[in-house]
């Protein structure tokens, strides 16, 4: 077979397994999307489990500052996630670089907290062993569901799009446990709330790489 001839077959081949598919909604749309159903489950588990002060803590401006900064900081960055599994679709740093501040500056104001010293090591676990099986129960379908959702795009640098996955989920979830949890204590905080948002960011970006890759039939 010359040369023309092979290429017209592979041609002639890709074409034949070329199958319909459906447009993906814009990244806005899915996000948003995400966002209700992520904001739907976390308020049915939660609801069971709200900490007894609720009320006054939602009068607080602090306390809703704190959450607002997570929750804004998740979504800019969850948005920079659907866009990173279109290929083409650059993301946009002025998104991004809101999305890591805000973030920060919630995590940051997080850390007015008081500083408890009678903390003895059962203690200090017995009061945040709930809070860790909470961050990884509650974040793990949000996740799935957003990975699944990145899936059905083609992210090209899966790294990236998995860190941003890992840490806007988690970050919705950080003020569902607040809103559950009686302690307001900076190492409880830092150990327990605020680190399994880092933790997943990396975790997620390790996974990213096998999770997001799409399969190739030869």
């Amino acid at each position: 077979m010359t040369e023309p001839d092979r290429e017209r077959a592979l041609v002639d081949q890709l074409v034949a397994d070329v199958r319909p598919v459906r447009r993906l909604w814009s990244p806005e749309v899915r996000l948003a999307l995400w966002l209700v159903v992520a904001a739907a489950g976390l308020a049915v588990v939660a609801a069971r489990v709200a900490r007894d002060d609720l009320p006054s803590q939602l009068g607080s401006p602090s306390f809703l500052l704190e959450q607002a900064l997570l929750l804004l900081g998740g979504g800019l960055l969850g948005l920079e996630a659907f866009r990173a599994a279109v290929p083409g679709r650059a993301l946009r740093s002025a998104t991004l670089v809101a999305g890591w501040t805000a973030l920060a500056l919630g995590l940051g104001w997080m850390m007015r907290a008081p500083v408890h010293t009678a903390w003895t090591l059962d203690s200090f676990m017995e009061l945040g062993q709930p809070c860790l099986w909470r961050a990884l129960v509650w974040g793990a379908l949000p996740w799935v569901v957003l990975v699944v959702a990145l899936r059905r795009g083609v992210p090209l640098e899966r790294r990236r799009a998995g860190v941003l996955a890992g840490v806007a989920t988690w970050a919705i979830v950080y003020p569902a446990i607040r809103m559950c949890c009686q302690t307001d204590e900076l190492l409880h905080l830092s150990v327990f709330h605020a680190a399994p948002v880092l933790l997943a960011a990396v975790a997620s970006g390790l996974l990213g790489p096998v999770l997001l890759a799409r399969l190739r039939t030869p």
